[in-house]
């Protein structure tokens, strides 16, 4: 039904001009729920010097950036308490001559601030790329031209990269602000999460990288103009370590939104959906696996990768036990996906997703969960304990519930009522294994394998 309204552009711009005040409602209530939960988890400052204090290049590219914006974004770099910086604003030739002179105006205000104007267009990949080599820094930062940063958000990159001196690829939490300035829809974020990254750009902003590391991989990639960063995170992640991965649990950015934003949804900027795909297609091909990347029928955002799925799986239920151990189930089962669950399955929609539960990375996969508590309940597995209280009392229009109930994510130890595993997976760990989702999962992990989340695979409990 959302898809059919959707493609009747009247229609959908009617109802949603019906329904704008509840959506303001929300967002509102929202707020200050949020604002409510940040006063009483106010992060501790730093009080101890870096040992590290390398410089950091924000790059930000612009074009015909409105100067009220551009003006508070360069504020939000001034106002860093971590002063080693350089802000390099590359113009890509922008008709907007104001904009031009704006830009020349404030870099004469402060030596740190670098202007470039490009005679001809280069488009945001080719802008960004041009930033990138005109930087000293070692490490590169990507700001968009109308967004701003928290006072504090150089200076916990830079602490992360005294505390992990292996680090090469950094990214924060971040909350949209809206055209009035407020704060809303916060989006904490998990650490390095692989399939999470290939549901949705989890990662987005703020992102930091070594720039040695984005000089050998050639930048960013204009094939993939809309969807450049998240190409560039899919590439760059891929030849890296998770223990080179790091990720500051902390809101140090603030997206913007307004009604030429990605921000404000993907009907802004059509072209993007089509460079996401091809940006996940050809990640699977540079990974060498088989699979089919799927979009999402509601979701505009949001995809999903379907692996190839063995022919002929033999599947058996097994009910949850604390009586029975993992040695019992590998004796008295034969077949290849054992269905753990709380009460009997009486039946599997779709086999085509079991590819997941029989690829090597992962230990045991958790199908689409009714009762939604319980999901965000076991986000504490991948978040901090009070980063999930705050999840819990914000609605589905909140980003980050909305999006840990429909995307697919890697997951820890957890306590959820089905999980489908590969039995070969199972004599990987101690045969005394009670059989509980938490032990299990817990186990499993143990075996460095991870637990999936996928809301697009059902199994009906009777």
């Amino acid at each position: 039904m959302k898809n059919i309204i959707k493609h009747n552009r009247a229609l959908y711009s009617f109802l949603l001009l019906l329904i704008s005040p509840y959506r303001n409602y929300l967002d509102s209530r929202q707020r200050r729920l949020y604002e409510s939960w940040q006063c009483r988890y106010e992060d501790k400052p730093i009080n101890y010097k870096l040992r590290r204090q390398p410089l950091v290049s924000i790059i930000v590219p612009t074009y015909n950036t409105p100067t009220k914006y551009l003006r508070e974004m360069v504020q939000s770099v001034e106002s860093q308490s971590y002063d080693n910086w350089e802000l390099i604003i590359v113009d890509d030739a922008s008709p907007d001559t104001g904009l031009k002179q704006e830009i020349s105006s404030i870099a004469k205000t402060n030596a740190k601030i670098k202007p470039f104007f490009l005679k001809a267009n280069r488009h945001i990949a080719g802008v960004t790329n041009y930033g990138i080599h005109k930087a000293s820094g070692e490490y590169v930062a990507l700001l968009d031209h109308d967004d701003v940063l928290h006072p504090d958000a150089l200076l916990r990159i830079v602490e992360k990269i005294n505390n992990l001196p292996d680090v090469k690829f950094i990214y924060t939490d971040e909350i949209k602000l809206d055209e009035r300035g407020r704060q809303y829809q916060p989006f904490f974020k998990p650490d390095w999460n692989a399939d999470f990254l290939r549901s949705v750009n989890y990662i987005t902003h703020f992102a930091v990288m070594q720039r040695k590391l984005l000089l050998e991989l050639e930048g960013e990639d204009g094939n993939y103009n809309g969807a450049q960063d998240w190409e560039l995170f899919l590439r760059i992640t891929r030849i890296l370590q998770p223990q080179q991965i790091a990720h500051v649990s902390q809101i140090l950015y603030y997206w913007r939104v307004h009604k030429n934003s990605t921000a404000q949804g993907l009907d802004a900027k059509p072209y993007v959906i089509d460079a996401q795909e091809r940006a996940l297609n050809d990640d699977i091909k540079s990974r060498q696996v088989q699979a089919q990347v799927v979009r999402d029928s509601i979701y505009d955002a949001q995809w999903r990768l379907k692996y190839s799925t063995p022919q002929n799986l033999a599947i058996k239920n097994v009910l949850f036990s604390k009586s029975t151990t993992v040695g019992d189930v590998i004796r008295d089962e034969a077949a290849d996906i054992i269905v753990f669950s709380e009460t009997i399955i009486k039946d599997i929609d779709d086999y085509s997703d079991m590819g997941d539960v029989m690829r090597l990375d992962i230990g045991a996969v958790v199908p689409s969960i009714i009762e939604e508590s319980r999901v965000i309940e076991n986000l504490t597995s991948i978040l901090d304990k009070k980063i999930v209280e705050c999840i819990q009392t914000l609605s589905r229009r909140s980003f980050t519930k909305h999006i840990y109930l429909t995307a697919r994510y890697n997951l820890g130890a957890i306590d959820l009522p089905v999980l489908f595993i590969d039995r070969n997976k199972l004599a990987l760990i101690d045969e005394s294994t009670r059989i509980t989702s938490r032990l299990l999962t817990k186990a499993l992990c143990g075996k460095g394998l991870k637990t999936l989340y996928n809301p697009y695979m059902t199994a009906k409990e009777e």
